[in-house]
């Protein structure tokens, strides 16, 4: 995101506001930064409730105030500026509906959602107060015009007017980037013997370890030596390792370093995706986005991100028509061994990826921030952003 802001935006200052450890990483991007362009500012993001954003606290409420309006008062108050919130809370957004009303019309907000817009159609608080300060109230919410939720694939803009229409009319899309300096990282892999499937990330129920260490069982006593499964991720911990031993490679708790993990990727032919409805109707996938970057075809069940990714760009894998049917898929690839048809999904997944490069992105973002905030700057390539935070 970082990258596609600073390139849209190239006569503006950004700041990136974050955490030590998180501004370190990016830093290190071997694109590299200018210096004079972007600054890297550490802020102390509130400890309370880590990992759970659903939650109201009026506590983490104050501390987001105090932190949200130190970022804002770098920036003088008649000055175009752009927040950019990367990740929030519940409370977070309303915070910065606040601030938007305290400076006027020369700033606009973006608030990017992930995981956490599934808090839209789950338990709500009974207390009245944390009712109000909740995410559904917060998405349904009375806010300045110039504040936009933002997600990162278009099936989630459609799931979410499904379920939460007037979310969806102050919601728009910026797909979810490609790590342009990975590209390299990942050869062209041709369609061979032993078929190697991977499951990319956390292993948890949400990406459906489950489904995929039970397929894994079945084609290891049918295909010995024809098929691999291999899991390019981490086993959370604590967790029994013993199921994990019908794997070709051994799986293990500690985190993957990301040169072993793009390693690791570079090697599988397929990216499993046995998901269930839920958790990812609302949610993009960084693991969708690895295995773009890898140009790996998809073997997935349809969720809305996955089937509108095939609609947009065509034979990019295969689809099953749930858990269970991703058997008969497999069976299909080594009964006919289509060296032709995988080298075309692998071409439509160029495709795909390069749709995703942050240069190919600029466009959009720069459309949003026209709408967001219009007539407050000069050309495409003038538009301010200089305001960029993690929450």
């Amino acid at each position: 995101m970082l990258r596609i802001v600073t390139d849209g935006f190239p006569q503006q200052q950004v700041r990136m506001l974050g955490e030590t450890t998180h501004l370190a990483e990016i830093a290190a991007d071997p694109g590299g930064w200018d210096s004079g362009k972007v600054s890297f500012q550490p802020i102390q993001i509130s400890p309370l409730f880590r990992g759970s954003p659903q939650i109201v606290s009026l506590a983490r409420l104050g501390a987001e105030w105090a932190m949200l309006r130190r970022a804002l008062a770098q920036v003088p108050r008649w000055e175009p500026c752009l927040l950019i919130m990367l990740s929030t809370t519940a409370t977070s957004l309303f915070v910065a509906s606040w601030l938007l009303r305290l400076r006027g019309k020369a700033t606009g907000a973006l608030i990017v959602m992930h995981g956490n817009l599934n808090e839209v159609v789950g338990w709500r608080p009974r207390n009245p107060l944390a009712r109000a300060l909740d995410l559904r109230s917060g998405l349904l919410g009375r806010h300045p015009d110039r504040l936009r939720f933002l997600v990162l694939e278009p099936g989630i803009k459609d799931e979410l007017a499904r379920c939460l229409p007037g979310a969806a009319a102050r919601t728009v899309v910026l797909p979810h980037p490609v790590n342009a300096t990975e590209i390299a990282a990942y050869p062209a892999l041709p369609l061979s013997e032993p078929i190697r499937i991977g499951l990319v990330g956390q292993a948890t129920r949400a990406k459906g370890i489950e489904t995929f260490l039970q397929t894994a069982v079945r084609m290891r006593a049918r295909h010995a030596g024809r098929v691999e499964f291999h899991l390019v991720g981490q086993v959370p911990p604590g967790e029994d390792l013993a199921p994990y031993s019908v794997l070709a490679s051994a799986a293990s708790h500690a985190p993957l370093p990301r040169a072993d993990f793009a390693a690791r990727l570079a090697q599988l032919h397929y990216v499993m995706f046995a998901l269930g409805t839920g958790y990812y109707n609302l949610a993009a996938s960084g693991a969708v986005i690895d295995a773009i970057t890898a140009l790996k075809p998809l073997l997935a069940t349809p969720i809305p991100i996955v089937d509108a990714l095939f609609a947009a760009f065509g034979d990019i894998g295969h689809v099953a028509a749930g858990p269970n049917a991703i058997d008969a898929e497999i069976e299909a690839i080594l009964q006919r061994m289509d060296g032709g048809r995988y080298d075309a999904q692998v071409a439509a997944l160029a495709r795909l990826r390069d749709s995703r490069l942050p240069a190919a992105l600029v466009p959009r973002l720069r459309a949003i921030v026209r709408e967001l905030l219009p007539g407050r700057f000069g050309s495409e390539a003038e538009t301010n952003a200089p305001c960029e935070s993690r929450s």
